[in-house]
């Protein structure tokens, strides 16, 4: 720099103080270190017309253009429930399953079938066969099994015959049969049927017979446990409209 005489030296002097703001305040530290610079680069560096270049292309970027727009109506949330696979269908299932619908009415007038079998007949007691005039009697509207004792109280030579005559009345509208089962021996009788009547009117009736046949006593116990069923034919089993049986000994 000495060798640039006085006047050069000042007019470089000169020309640092005028460069100084542009340069910043990297290149004023730098000269005061002592740093050689090129005063050609630090004229570049700071040039406007770079600064301003680098402007432009930092204005001159340009964005992607937007997608189509959604169309009137759409709704993004529709679309996320789509995608989940909740459509209409399954909101309504995932909200609750509705309730089935409530069981028919029973059909008109009940069941006709019998509350009980010939093991659980329902036992009405005892009948003379052969004296007195005794009675049972039972109502119901469906099918039924009942047994009856009767009995043998004659203890006379004659021989006499045990007798039980079964009537059923069945209701307007309603056909109920009669079956009678009285054992050879002793004991509870289911199948095979003695006596029976399948009348379509109203009453039916049947008399059992046993026991003694001859003209002198047989010198044996006749009781028997006679089994009667009543059996639905046709008709409503109403409980307002009963049949009635009667059951009559030594008759």
């Amino acid at each position: 720099m000495l060798a640039l005489g006085w006047p050069a030296m000042k007019s470089y002097v000169a020309a640092l103080l005028v460069l100084a703001p542009l340069a910043g305040l990297g290149t004023l530290v730098g000269c005061a270190e002592g740093t050689d610079a090129d005063p050609s680069e630090a004229y570049l560096a700071a040039s406007p017309v770079e600064a301003g270049a680098a402007e432009e292309e930092d204005e001159s970027v340009k964005l992607p253009a937007p997608s189509n727009p959604p169309a009137p109506g759409d709704d993004d949330d529709d679309d996320a429930d789509a995608d989940a696979g909740k459509t209409g269908t399954d909101a309504g299932t995932d909200s609750g399953t509705p309730p089935p619908p409530p069981p028919p009415p029973p059909p008109t007038g009940g069941s006709c079938a019998s509350p009980n079998v010939c093991a659980a007949a329902t036992h009405l007691g005892s009948v003379s066969g052969d004296t007195g005039a005794d009675v049972k009697s039972a109502q119901g509207h469906t099918s039924q099994w009942f047994t009856v004792r009767v009995t043998e109280n004659d203890s006379g030579l004659a021989g006499v015959q045990l007798w039980m005559t079964a009537s059923l009345t069945s209701p307007p509208g309603t056909n109920y049969d009669l079956y009678v089962y009285v054992p050879a021996t002793d004991t509870l009788e289911c199948s095979a049927v003695s006596y029976q009547s399948t009348s379509s009117s109203a009453t039916d009736s049947v008399t059992a017979k046993f026991g003694e046949s001859g003209l002198f006593s047989n010198g044996s116990d006749d009781d028997r446990t006679v089994t009667v069923e009543v059996r639905h034919v046709s008709g409503t089993c109403d409980s307002a409209n009963k049949w009635t049986l009667n059951l009559y000994g030594n008759k």
